[in-house]
């Protein structure tokens, strides 16, 4: 990198979030005293939303450099640790390794100048852990650089970008994106002290006039985070991660052989680090045609109300839910005629299932869940409740449905 009249600072920045990042300039070519900075960053992800990022800045600076001296390449490391609701999310997805890159954002204020970098930087591919705390290591060098002005340096640093690939053990993508990589800002917690190094700018020990410095080039793109590309995901109060998917499917009423399609939707607030969520079920009414004895034709409207809020675990990339619900008759029809038409024919009481996800479930896109139930006897059916109660009341009913990610 260069700059007219050799007037420029070069600085290379190098971070993570999701992984690890660093950011330094070089100095004087002699004794370097070595520098720790930790900050602390929110990073945006899709599946998971918005989540914390620490990062620890390790590397070697001089506190004094000379003007019109090229100060040759100074080593850095770092260290980002990404929370135990992050790796959470990506087992989720059935990740087993990340990778990618991160551009970190600094600015560089020196005399006659105040110059905003942003510089890209290979991340260590670091496999995922299955619960816990992640730790993600980056290394890389400054280019050489040269002062032409007394005074002092600062380097500040800034916000991150990352651009990462989380891969299953097979070495194929997730379907986190179209392409299996995420586009995540990170945005610098407040309050912080974001000084990597202050460095004194001494006259003399160079020309007055020093030609244009070359250094190792380096990608400076607009310090504007790109947008993120995967659809945002809602994190409700409380820190839960929110999930909506649509159903479709169906239910076989095991005592009338008849069946019924079933459509709605499926809301779950999902606390990650416990692997647990509470959802709200909500089911479309829909219609069944049943025979009696095998030949007395029968039908009847059908309502599902859930019963209090939906429980369940996380389990591998699926989940299991402990569904409750009423169901109701609202309509009871034989050879065409309503024998019962009160919408409180229903279930005296409600029906549970222990409903689990499809080995190729994927809380990205959805998939298969299933279980069956039982419905208890009926109650408000009018005159002919009993009657209608003892063909409804059965055991072993079954649902199937498909989810499909909102």
């Amino acid at each position: 990198m260069s700059h007219p009249r050799g007037k420029k600072l070069t600085v290379v920045a190098a971070a993570a979030g999701l992984v690890a990042g660093a950011l330094v300039v070089g100095a004087q070519a002699g004794a370097a005293d070595p520098i720790s900075l930790t900050l602390n960053y929110h990073c945006t992800f899709p599946l998971v939303g918005s989540q914390s990022l620490k990062v620890v800045i390790n590397t070697d600076l001089p506190t004094t450099v000379n003007t019109g001296q090229p100060t040759g390449a100074f080593d850095i490391k770092a260290v980002s640790t990404i929370n135990a609701d992050t790796v959470s999310g990506l087992s989720l997805i059935g990740a087993t390794t990340l990778e990618g890159t991160a551009t970190a954002s600094a600015t560089v204020a020196a005399p006659s100048l105040n110059l905003p970098v942003s510089v890209p930087i290979t991340l260590d591919k670091t496999n995922i852990p299955a619960s816990g705390e992640m730790n993600i290591n980056a290394a890389g060098k400054t280019p050489s650089l040269t002062f032409t002005q007394a005074g002092q340096a600062k380097i500040t640093v800034g916000d991150l970008n990352l651009k990462v690939t989380p891969r299953k053990a097979d070495g194929s993508v997730t379907g986190i994106t179209p392409d299996g990589t995420i586009d995540a800002p990170c945005t610098q917690d407040s309050g912080q002290n974001n000084t990597l190094a202050t460095i004194t700018i001494n006259g003399g020990g160079g020309p007055t006039t020093t030609p244009p410095v070359t250094t190792p080039p380096v990608t400076t793109p607009p310090v504007t985070t790109p947008p993120v590309t995967t659809p945002p995901t809602t994190t409700p109060p409380g820190g839960g991660i929110k999930y909506s998917f649509g159903i479709t499917g169906q239910t076989a009423l095991k005592s009338l052989g008849s069946t019924a399609p079933i459509t709605g939707s499926f809301d779950a607030d999902v606390n990650l680090s416990a692997k647990t969520f509470t959802g709200s079920l909500q089911l479309n009414p829909t219609h069944t045609d049943f025979k009696l004895f095998g030949f007395l034709q029968g039908s009847s409207d059908v309502k599902v109300v859930q019963n209090g809020p939906q429980t369940g675990e996380l389990v591998g990339t699926g989940f299991k839910a402990h569904i409750k619900f009423d169901t109701f008759l609202t309509t009871v029809n034989l050879f065409g005629i309503p024998i019962s038409t009160d919408p409180k024919c229903g279930t005296v009481s409600p029906s549970t299932s222990e409903m689990t996800t499809g080995p190729d479930f994927d809380l990205l896109k959805g998939g298969k869940l299933s279980g069956t139930y039982s419905l208890s006897a009926l109650q408000n059916c009018g005159s002919f409740n009993d009657i209608i109660s003892a063909f409804a009341k059965s055991d072993g009913n079954s649902l199937n449905l498909t989810l499909t990610k909102k």
